[in-house]
């Protein structure tokens, strides 16, 4: 057989022949893999360790809330894998930058070796890991997804009330003050909307330039 040669056809069918049969083979089970397992794998990608430990980590405590409300960014996070844990030292110069870029005191919060600094709903924290440590800056837009609610639900307000007005007579008040409240609810969606990719934007690019400075810090 190894010298025969197949027609495209027949090579077809056994190809077809092939994956129907594969299919019907039962899966191993998954039992998943482990830390070590997927840095393994990670090497020989080119991934360092820390990389994947890191990731792992983020992973674990992500929340499971979207970023994402009608398709608009309503959160931004950042995460980098440090070389090493960062000193006193180290951690006062990432505050004081800290300060400077969002312009507020912020407070800080140390718990064992885990570090904090936050103000509002912006947050960013410090702890080690086995290979090193990981930075996690994240925030929320706060108010974001009331304005997008609210505007929604007065559109939705507005439409079902002019639908009624329409019905009883095209002249009732009741289809000015739709009309009206239409408005009003498209002014607050777009208000909410509109800010929101800038806002987002501009966050990730601080986030950035923040996770660099940490970085060479200590020197990773």
């Amino acid at each position: 057989m190894p010298d025969r040669r197949f027609s495209d056809e027949d090579a077809r069918r056994i190809l077809a022949l092939a994956a129907d049969a594969e299919s019907n083979v039962p899966a191993e089970a998954n039992e998943g893999w482990t830390l070590e397992e997927l840095q393994r794998a990670g090497a020989e990608a080119g991934l360092a360790p820390s990389s994947i430990a890191a990731a792992a980590l983020l992973l674990e405590r992500a929340s499971p809330a979207d970023r994402r409300y009608f398709g608009l960014p309503v959160a931004v996070a950042h995460a980098v894998p440090l070389a090493r844990t960062m000193t006193d030292e180290d951690w006062d110069r990432l505050v004081a930058r800290l300060r400077d870029t969002f312009e507020a005191e912020g407070r800080v919060r140390v718990s064992g070796a885990r570090r904090e600094w936050r103000v509002g709903n912006l947050r960013v924290t410090h702890e080690p890991t086995r290979d090193g440590a990981l930075l996690d800056l994240r925030t929320r837009k706060g108010d974001a997804r009331v304005f997008l609610r609210a505007g929604t639900a007065m559109l939705l307000g507005a439409a079902a009330t002019g639908a009624v007005a329409v019905v009883a007579s095209p002249d009732a008040p009741g289809l000015a003050a739709a009309a009206m409240a239409g408005a009003a609810g498209l002014v607050t969606l777009l208000v909410g909307a509109v800010r929101l990719p800038a806002w987002a934007s501009a966050r990730a690019r601080q986030f950035e330039t923040l996770a660099d400075f940490a970085k060479r810090l200590v020197g990773s």
